[in-house]
């Protein structure tokens, strides 16, 4: 039975999985110039109400680096168990 507030999206995530840097680029101070910006992530998570898990969705980068680009949700294969 999930939770209310699962069926509402506030899920209670956990991290786990392998950790990548994540790179990204935003509008800095001044106009027309641009901030680097680089992260630690985890690549799955997994909600402790419900028992959803997700993996983190990735794109490369012109220049070789890897940036997030979403969630796509694992689905469970009820066949092998």
């Amino acid at each position: 039975m999930s939770s209310i507030l699962c069926k509402l999206g506030a899920h209670k995530w956990k991290n786990f999985g392998d950790r990548v840097v994540v790179v990204w680029r935003e509008p800095g101070l001044l106009i027309g110039t641009k901030v680097t910006k680089m992260k630690r992530v985890y690549c799955d998570r997994e909600c402790l109400r419900c028992g959803i898990r997700e993996t983190r969705k990735f794109v490369e980068n012109i220049d070789g680096t890897i940036a997030a680009a979403g969630w796509k949700q694992i689905v469970k294969d009820v066949n092998s168990e």
